[in-house]
């Protein structure tokens, strides 16, 4: 039947829109009439009709009913007639009798009979109608009069009523209907009736706890039927609700430790399943470790939510409807709350209206995000409720395959606040997500304060705040727009997001952002990428490596070739010899000794003085070497021989002495000098002698360079140097000259060599 009512009204349309049916009904009072002077057979409302029916008009015989009612003094005539036209015509009847009317006020009696003619003219068209004569015998057509309808009882399918018969011999019928429709339904069967007897009638497969509307008519037997009665109303009762509510929950921890919080939904019964009106839910709760009657907690909502802060562990859970009649058959939920997963909400929520093209509310939605420790969806619950009643909540449930919906019969003048969530096997539920909307507007809500957040070389973060729409715009989507000259980014905006992010940007890039509503740009920000140091460092690196390499090179090649090319010379500048020379300030005298014999004389032990002459250790090979190189040299060695002198022995020990090789230990450092130092008592020896000795003394080093001393040998040499009553000391003097040398050099019986590097040789 829902299938087919459409087209059905679709087809009477059609027809009434080319041809239009209009149903006249006419009642005349015998007050109303009067008495046509040229003829005293007619009886009419307008002396106009007096005159013979015209020649242009059109006599056509029309589905003509008349009926008398006694207890008015009236005639009511109906009929249907088919017209082309839209505008109403003026409507008159015509009573004519077989005889002549003394008075038409005493024509309408039972005893009458009447010929009834009907004149249709229309002004509009200019078209007039007179209908076919229509005979009506007065008695066969009174009409009763309107019986009065009670009401004695009803349960909760059934009604029960009453009335007065006001017929003789004849019948009554009965009509009944919702109070939220308006097609009546007739009762299948005629109640028989007398004259003045009392009637019952029950009206039975009704709607619980629903308000019924009733009517009553009687007629004689195969005459015309009285008026319908006064309606009267009532309500059957309420049953007990057949089924028990769907229920799902989800558990929620809390701050406090060892108690969570545990929401409840379920949707409103079926009409059928309820068997009347729902007065609310009964909740119990009740842990199950505990069994004693004041554990349990039972709480009356008229909602269908409820909030329910419970212990940790197992408890149970039942949720009741119940109306006058009682309670229906309870949900039972057992749940353990330690053993809870957190179930994800559906993402991207939004609602769009088409008004008034269609009356309805587009709902669309995004599936929750899969995760492997929650199972798969099985359906969506979709709520809404009016934000100005909220007590007035309807639900729908969609696959779980399916991600919207249109909410149908809306109000266009209220506001809803629309809830939508997912339930997950075993009766969980994740939490709703809410959005509030109309019909001429949609959605509600509008995103305002956008600005830019995180900024990178290649991302742009951007956020903003939603909030309650500020005026009637309807908007069916909003996006941001991040654009740059040809190039463009998209990214549509919901309720559930307060930022998102672009990625795979240019570096150091101008973009432009943007908030559009339905393809209209709200609000334009300029946005600027960071710049990207990475190929400017992956540019200069090469190049400082080079660069340093190219350093290090030359510093280390500097360095080598100075010294292969050009090898350290000793600077005469830095001696004391070549300051001395360089010293412009020196005195005039006659004679300048370079060398003061004072200052060689030394002070031994004993207090006595000493000489001290210097002289290199190896001789030259020719006379030309003693007098080519004139530069300054280093000395590395000073011997300082002291003659005629006696140490202590404990001074002595302070210096390590020499057993083995002294003259090989002698020779093993180049350009020694010898500063040979004597007691002024002591006798000089003669120059050819000096010479010998020196000879001999620089030979044996030389053969001792090239071949080790043995032991005989060691002991030759000491018993060489105790000949010697004089004792040398060798020391390092760097400033003097390498070539210098002394013609004059006495042996001690012991040497003592000092180094300035730290090493002393005794």
């Amino acid at each position: 039947m829902d299938i087919w009512s459409p087209k059905l009204h679709l087809a009477t349309w059609t027809v009434m829109s080319f041809l239009c049916v209009f149903s006249h009904e006419v009642t005349v009072r015998d007050s109303d009439l009067k008495l046509c002077e040229k003829d005293e057979r007619l009886c009419v409302t307008d002396l106009r009709d007096c005159a013979p029916r015209p020649p242009a008009s059109i006599q056509k015989t029309l589905n003509m009913s008349c009926c008398y009612q006694i207890s008015h003094r009236s005639m009511t005539c109906e009929w249907s007639q088919e017209s082309n036209s839209f505008t109403e015509s003026d409507v008159s009847l015509i009573f004519s009798s077989g005889d002549t009317i003394i008075s038409c006020q005493g024509i309408f009696n039972p005893a009458a009979v009447l010929n009834i003619t009907a004149r249709i003219k229309n002004y509009m068209m200019g078209r007039e109608i007179w209908s076919q004569p229509h005979t009506v015998f007065l008695y066969d057509a009174v009409k009763p009069s309107q019986p009065v309808l009670t009401v004695l009882g009803s349960t909760e399918d059934s009604i029960v009523v009453s009335w007065r018969s006001n017929v003789g011999d004849g019948s009554c019928r009965l009509r009944y209907r919702d109070n939220n429709t308006h097609t009546w339904t007739q009762a299948p069967d005629y109640v028989p009736a007398h004259q003045d007897q009392t009637l019952t009638y029950t009206i039975t497969d009704l709607l619980t706890f629903t308000v019924y509307r009733a009517a009553v008519a009687c007629r004689e037997d195969f005459g015309i039927w009285s008026d319908w009665s006064s309606d009267v109303s009532t309500r059957t009762l309420d049953r007990v609700p057949s089924r028990p509510p769907e229920v799902c929950y989800r558990v929620e921890t809390t701050d406090s430790g060892g108690s969570f919080l545990l929401h409840l939904m379920w949707k409103d019964l079926d009409l059928r399943d309820a068997r009347g009106r729902i007065l609310g839910y009964q909740v119990s709760y009740k842990p199950v470790k505990k069994q004693q009657l004041q554990d349990r907690i039972i709480q009356n909502v008229t909602d269908v939510t409820a909030l329910l802060v419970v212990e940790e562990g197992n408890c149970s859970v039942t949720v009741t409807a119940f109306n006058t009649a009682g309670c229906g058959p309870a949900a039972h939920l057992r749940i353990d709350t330690q053993t809870q997963n957190t179930l994800s909400s559906v993402r991207s929520l939004w609602v769009s209206s088409s008004f008034p093209a269609m009356k309805g509310l587009l709902v669309q939605w995004e599936s929750p995000t899969a995760s492997p420790s929650v199972p798969p969806v099985s359906h969506f619950a979709v709520q809404w409720r009016s934000e100005t009643r909220p007590s007035t909540s309807r639900w729908t449930t969609v696959g779980y395959n399916t991600t919207s919906t249109v909410i149908r019969d809306v109000d266009p003048d209220e506001s809803y606040l629309i809830s939508v969530f997912p339930i997950y096997p075993h009766q969980q539920c994740g939490s709703p997500q809410l959005l509030p909307a109309s019909l001429q507007q949609g959605a509600l809500m509008e995103p305002v304060q956008l600005k830019v957040g995180v900024v990178t070389k290649t991302t742009v973060t951007v956020v903003w705040v939603w909030q309650r729409k500020a005026g009637p715009i309807r908007v069916n989507r909003y996006r941001v727009m991040l654009t740059k000259e040809l190039e463009s980014k998209t990214l549509s905006l919901w309720p559930d997001q307060w930022q998102l992010t672009f990625n795979n940007l240019k570096p150091n890039t101008e973009y432009s952002l943007l908030l559009l509503a339905d393809d209209v740009s709200r609000n334009i920000i300029p946005v600027r990428t960071d710049f990207d140091e990475m190929p400017a460092v992956a540019t200069a690196t090469p190049l400082l490596l080079l660069a340093v390499t190219v350093l290090i090179i030359s510093i280390l090649s500097r360095t080598v070739y100075k010294s292969y090319f050009f090898p350290p010379i000793s600077s005469p500048r830095a001696s004391t010899t070549g300051q001395w020379l360089m010293d412009p300030n020196h005195q005039k005298t006659a004679v300048i000794n370079l060398l003061d014999i004072e200052d060689f004389q030394v002070t031994d032990v004993l207090g006595e003085k000493s000489l001290i002459t210097v002289c290199p250790n190896v001789q030259p090979s020719s006379e030309e070497d003693l007098h080519e190189d004139t530069s300054l040299l280093l000395i590395s060695r000073l011997i300082i021989k002291p003659s005629a002198l006696e140490l202590d022995p404990e001074y002595i020990s302070d210096a390590p002495v020499i057993t083995e090789h002294p003259l090989v230990s002698l020779q093993s450092y180049h350009a020694d000098y010898t500063v040979s130092c004597r007691h002024p008592d002591t006798v000089f020896p003669s120059e050819e002698s000096s010479e010998a000795d020196a000879a001999m003394l620089h030979q044996t080093r030389e053969a001792n360079s090239c071949f080790p001393q043995k032991e005989e040998e060691s002991d030759f040499s000491e018993r060489l140097h105790q000949k010697e009553k004089e004792t040398a000391l060798k020391c390092h003097f760097p400033e003097f000259m390498e070539n210098s040398h002394c013609a004059y050099q006495i042996t001690c019986e012991a040497e003592y060599v000092s180094s300035f590097l730290g090493k002393t040789d005794v």
